[in-house]
């Protein structure tokens, strides 16, 4: 997870945010609130999400659109917080993991619970993680510095099996790729390209020796 920049509120959601909510709320049946609520998933929120994330989880920086369709994820959920379902602040990107009902779900612990979990718009990661490569193990895994840290490790799975094994090949790769960095003017590069934004895994990579 790194710090993530929000862009300016998409002109739709600049027009509309209250009105929706204000139907929202009124709404008296449960199809009448499902037709209102579903408006946040509208295409252009989504494109600037995407662009905002650079296609990739604001959780656990895996790249999405190759794989799946990436969730508008509602960082208060919304079936707790339906007054904030199109609040712009209120809006990240998520894998569909990441996002479901075995990690995140409807999950937002409060103080007392160890949260609340850390916000890659609000909060700086890097203060609450570390992000570990284990040259031995040849494992890239993510520590908990804080409590909220380890809270959001533990719901959010980011040291689930699958994503663990895919993160430390990608990882142990640009490890190995950093050992010629210093005199290797072309591998140089490809870790100056992995340490951006985009990269994938990029909290990993500027962890490594310098």
């Amino acid at each position: 997870m790194i710090k993530v920049a929000r862009s300016p509120k998409p002109a739709i959601l600049e027009r509309n945010k209250q009105p929706w909510t204000d139907a929202l709320l009124r709404a008296s049946t449960v199809a009448g609130k499902r037709k209102v609520e579903g408006k946040y998933k509208h295409p252009s929120i989504k494109d600037v999400l995407v662009a905002m994330f650079h296609g990739k989880c604001a959780y656990c920086e895996s790249k999405i659109s190759h794989i799946a369709y990436g969730h508008i994820e509602h960082f208060k959920p919304k079936s707790t917080f339906p007054e904030l379902t199109f609040e712009w602040t209120n809006l990240l990107l998520s894998c569909p993991i990441c996002n479901g009902p075995e990690c995140k779900g409807d999950c937002f612990p409060v103080v007392s619970e160890g949260g609340p979990l850390i916000n890659p718009c609000d909060d700086t990661p890097a203060e609450h993680f570390e992000f570990v490569f284990d040259t031995a193990a040849k494992l890239a895994s993510v520590i908990g510095k804080t409590i909220r840290g380890q809270t959001t490790e533990k719901i959010l799975g980011l040291n689930r099996v699958d994503l663990r094994e895919y993160r430390s090949k990608v990882v142990m790769t640009l490890y190995a790729l950093s050992v010629y960095a210093a005199t290797d003017p072309a591998a140089q590069a490809l870790l100056e390209e992995a340490c951006r934004d985009d990269g994938e895994y990029a909290a990993f990579i500027r962890s490594f020796p310098r």
